[in-house]
């Protein structure tokens, strides 16, 4: 039996790559890949799998969903990409395009859906489309090289790999823009969990979690999917009820003594990709820069001349002036992420939470990005806590607050990083 031969394409931005593949999908294949004309392929990405979570939230269940008395949007990451991936496979494709299929995995569940994908290799034709070299599957034979959304060439995974990225960093920063007033009476100690356990529905999340935050700080939060980091945000920055009762303390004040979700919030920064997911407003650049002084995602209402001017400020401090009157979501992602970080930080927070900040962006993009944060770190009093499944190069945190699950419940582990 003739092996089959996989292909991987770089999924950058501007790389028109979305266009290439739905032509695939339609049997049109460019004379580079003449054995893919008419015939039946299947997607596995993101954007697909949120298609059947809505489905399941519209009505209660989805085509994929693996227990039918659980609902889809209860499975941890690695569970909604293995039932998706059944439930492509029935449909018994010739051919298979998998788009950035590790993202917001842990190590463990991305070895695990290796593992699978190489025996699916071994009877389908595999595409992969990947944004970080690590994420290359070991059987993609070559990469095709793409430019105005078609293949100008192909080299060898071997070729591609030799080539040494260009260490781009972030444009040199002489200040970071200063507050435009201060927090008062901000403690030490920002953030103290004491001793907190969490259940739901019985199945223990946390376990005798104790942490302490302190001013200044920079903190990177691990652990696997499932583990309970997006528990603890929650309690930090959301409304979650579990936190009420626990030893929850944020700014001095046990949660639920007094002070409302919003007056917290207003002492946070945060950001999350999900953060402009249903956001559909043309705000320009500038609007959404200073709506971080409003505490809205948007902008809802008119600035003074200072707001203005120091949202002006941050932009010019990220090179981006040129872009300030241009709409928001018409940039490229990474431009996206490095505002929504301006908008975060332009009242300096005692607090930034920063959930999966590089998620969908490229090697490139992702190290401009974290030495953004190392700048915003090192330049301000801002205390810095960032959670990614990936061992982001470049990164600078100082400590690392590692999730363990047990069976009755994550662990906690304070670690200085190296």
């Amino acid at each position: 039996m003739k092996r089959i031969k996989h292909y991987a394409l770089y999924g950058g931005e501007d790389s028109g790559n979305q266009k290439w593949f739905q032509k695939l999908l339609s049997g049109d294949a460019e004379a580079i890949l003449p054995n893919l004309n008419s015939t039946n392929g299947v997607v596995f990405s993101e954007a697909v799998l949120d298609k059947f979570i809505e489905e399941d939230y519209k009505h209660g269940r989805s085509k994929i969903a693996i227990f039918k008395c659980r609902s889809l949007r209860t499975f941890s990451s690695g569970e909604k990409r293995k039932a998706l991936l059944n439930f492509l496979l029935k449909q018994n494709p010739e051919f298979l395009i998998l788009d950035s299929p590790f993202d917001n995995l842990d190590k463990e569940s991305v070895a695990e859906l290796k593992i699978r994908l190489q025996k699916v290799s071994e009877t389908i034709q595999i595409i992969q489309i990947f944004k970080r070299k690590e994420d290359i599957l070991p059987f993609i034979d070559e990469i095709l090289l793409m430019k105005g959304g078609k293949v100008q060439k192909t080299i060898t995974l071997d070729e591609f790999l030799a080539e040494k990225p260009s260490e781009e960093r972030f444009p040199k920063i002489k200040s970071i823009p200063e507050a435009p007033s201060e927090f008062e009476n901000i403690l030490e100690v920002l953030v103290k969990l004491e001793k907190v356990s969490v259940n739901y529905e019985e199945r223990p999340i946390l376990a005798n979690i104790s942490w302490e935050i302190k001013k200044g700080q920079f903190w990177k939060l691990t652990g696997p999917n499932g583990s309970g980091k997006t528990t603890i945000l929650s309690m930090i920055y959301g409304d979650n009820p579990k936190a009420y009762g626990e030893n929850v303390y944020l700014f001095g004040n046990k949660k639920g003594s007094g002070e409302s979700v919003w007056e917290i919030k207003k002492k946070i920064g945060y950001f999350s990709p999900a953060l402009t997911e249903l956001f559909n407003r043309r705000n320009t650049v500038l609007e959404m820069v200073v709506s971080g002084l409003m505490d809205s995602i948007g902008l809802y209402q008119r600035p003074g001349f200072k707001q203005l001017a120091l949202a002006k400020e941050w932009i010019k401090t990220l090179q981006l002036e040129h872009q300030e009157k241009k709409v928001f979501l018409d940039l490229p992602l990474l431009q996206q992420r490095m505002l929504l970080i301006a908008r975060a930080m332009i009242k300096h927070p005692p607090l930034l939470i920063l959930d999966e900040p590089t998620s969908a962006l490229d090697d490139k993009s992702a190290l401009k990005f974290t030495n953004l944060i190392n700048i915003i770190s090192a330049e301000t009093e801002t205390a810095v806590v960032y959670v990614s499944h990936r061992k982001e190069k470049g990164l600078k945190p100082e400590f690392e607050f590692k999730l363990i699950p047990s069976e009755n419940g994550s662990v906690g582990k304070v670690s200085v990083s190296s």
